[in-house]
């Protein structure tokens, strides 16, 4: 049966198709972006025939797409450009010899329409940044530079920077936009971890007396040189934690109507990312999610964002705040005093919202556990913010995908290999910035536990012990000089510590059961017992369902391919093949069945 269908979200659109079975002599496809108004664009090409070179401009009408699924990550761009926004898809089979390719004598197929948008329903709006800087474009683009890191750092704070502009996709905007929406006579109720963008700074400064902020401390780590009397470098160097937020600190005391300043201790951080609005009538709208008010967390991380207009969950989030205001006015300067009984007491309980065509929101907030998390976690309580995600995602009938940047254990990725061992065909994919997520996925699923590390021995350096990892839950990777494919070059993989910043859970997307996890929260015990946090989930919205699923495919299959690379798999290196039949093998069967998970995914949803 021939078929294809589309997914989009504000910044990607994912395109799946099928013949119903394998098609002799096919080459691959061209994919033609099409718009409201008839015209069609062929995709850019990504890679090549053996011994044939990319130049600028080629398509996948001369180097077509062996694949049953694409993303099209111009989309928006070419939205921005023009106007379009809605967009249809042409996959074209081709055939002949590599340097001749035509289209084959069958039909080609089109998908349903799709639009580049963040509008979900009027009372919601959903935003992700396109925050990859692991692609050979970003390498490119940072060829010339020596330093790379440092001018990738240079380049995405500059505000008009197109390299900026490009990797926010719609995030700057959506919060510049929600703060500038404070009239005369408005408040805005802002609570943040990380505030260092020049630009976000500077738009928070001329909100003036309509913002109130609770701002936490955002801890790092400097060098602190030793004093050494009269050498020109100190002998030693000992590390200080300094607060990455106290220029922005001191420049919001000056203007903003109230300034907390949160100062949790190392172990503990301050972590919630929402902005409150209020009128004359209260609060009406919140903005929510996992983006960090940094340069990075707009440009060097993936990150969402979200906007309810909705009275009772503003109000619901600015009592929280005022909760926030509370335990911080009165711990005074002792950060052993924050966190005290009574917020984590108020926390404790979740509140549901029925939003009607935006779905039934359920709001956490933490610490909402009595105390902190103690050194003994092996018998410790399951926090009853966990106890709802691990439930919704064991009782996941499709699928489970995830996003997470180092939750720790037990997390999202333990619960996602629980339901993956009950449920052998459910669909679980997962991508995460720390190795030790994605190896608590690979022994859950098997029932195990790691191994013990090796005892050191004196004089000697610990061995190394081999990360373990299912090809189902993979942690982000960068093409290397040694992993990348001919023709491709090294890429930098983050330009700080976190590369996947998200904290998501999407759970049976393409059904009126579907489940949307998200927020500031790290999706793990420890969030939970010892920060700030704040999360939702959002249940029955099938078109926040698919557009989360779209992120969070986009960016495990971006980091899947590299990871593939760098264990040696010889199917992934970079070229297309020369032979119909081999390619679309790893697709379909002989008898049209589909073999690929991801692909039968994607085509069981109804359009």
């Amino acid at each position: 049966m021939q078929n294809a269908v589309a997914f989009a979200n504000n910044d990607v659109i994912t395109i799946a198709w099928s013949y119903g079975q394998k098609l002799d002599r096919c080459m691959g496809f061209a994919l033609y972006r099409v718009d409201s108004k008839g015209k069609e664009t062929p995709l850019p090409a990504v890679a090549t025939f053996p011994k044939m070179t990319r130049q600028p401009g080629d398509t996948t009408r001369k180097f077509p797409i062996q694949k049953f699924y694409w993303k099209d990550v111009y989309a928006r761009l070419e939205a921005e450009k023009s106007g379009e926004l809605s967009f249809r898809y042409k996959v074209v089979p081709l055939e002949g010899k590599p340097d001749a390719l035509e289209p084959m004598k069958i039909p080609f197929v089109t998908s349903n329409e799709v639009t580049i948008t963040s509008k979900i329903t009027d009372e919601l709006d959903a935003y992700f940044n396109r925050g990859l800087i692991s692609t050979q474009r970003i390498a490119r683009a940072m060829k010339s530079v020596k330093d790379k890191k440092k001018g990738l750092l240079d380049e995405i704070a500059k505000e008009n920077s197109p390299i900026r502009k490009s990797l926010t996709g719609g995030m700057v905007g959506a919060l510049r936009d929600f703060v500038g929406r404070a009239k005369t006579g408005d408040k805005l109720y802002a609570a943040l971890y990380e505030l260092t963008d020049a630009e976000l700074v500077g738009i928070l400064e001329k909100a003036g007396k309509k913002l109130n902020i609770v701002l936490s401390v955002a801890l790092k780590q400097e060098d602190n040189p030793a004093k050494t009397k009269g050498k020109k470098k100190p002998a030693n160097t000992t590390k200080k934690k300094v607060d990455e937020n106290l220029d922005s600190r001191q420049r919001l005391t000056k203007s903003a109507a109230s300034i907390y300043n949160r100062m949790l201790s190392s172990n503990q951080i301050g972590h919630n990312k929402f902005v409150v609005l209020a009128d004359s009538k209260g609060p009406r709208a919140v903005l929510m999610g996992s983006t960090n008010w940094t340069a990075t967390g707009l440009c060097a991380q993936t990150n969402n964002t979200l906007i309810f207009e909705d009275r009772d969950l503003a109000k619901r989030y600015l009592d929280y705040w005022n909760k926030l205001k509370a335990d911080t006015t009165a711990a005074g300067s002792d950060p052993k005093k924050l966190q005290a009984s009574a917020l984590r007491t108020w926390d404790h309980a979740s509140k549901s919202f029925d939003l009607g065509a935006t779905g039934e929101v359920e709001s956490w907030f933490s610490p909402n556990t009595p105390k902190l998390r103690g050194k003994n976690t092996a018998k410790e309580a399951r926090p009853a913010d966990m106890a709802d995600v691990r439930d919704a995602i064991l009782k996941a009938n499709d699928a489970v995908l995830f996003l997470a940047f180092y939750p720790g254990t037990p997390s999202v990725a333990n619960w996602a290999g629980e339901a993956q061992r009950a449920k052998k065909d459910l669909f679980v994919r997962g991508c995460v910035t720390n190795p030790s997520a994605s190896e608590s996925f690979y022994y859950e699923l098997r029932g195990t536990q790691p191994p013990k590390p090796p005892k050191k021995v004196k004089g000697q350096k610990a061995p190394k012990v081999k990360k373990k990892e299912d090809a189902r839950v993979r942690a982000a990777k960068a093409l290397t000089s040694k992993t990348a494919p001919p023709g491709w070059i090294a890429e930098m993989l983050t330009v700080g510590f976190a590369i996947i910043h998200d904290k998501i859970v999407v759970i049976d997307p393409f059904t009126d059961k579907c489940v949307v996890v998200t927020g500031s929260h790290n999706l793990g015990h420890k969030a939970s017992y010892n920060n700030d946090e704040n999360l939702v989930i959002v249940r029955g919205n099938q078109k926040l369902a698919r557009a989360y699923a779209t992120h969070v495919l986009d960016v495990y299959d971006h980091f899947a391919w590299r990871a593939t690379l760098a264990e040696g798999n010889e199917r992934s290196s970079g070229t297309l093949s020369t032979d119909p039949d081999s390619w679309q093998s790893w697709y379909f069967r002989d008898d049209g069945s589909i073999k690929v998970a991801q692909l039968r995914f994607w085509l069981n949803a109804k359009t």
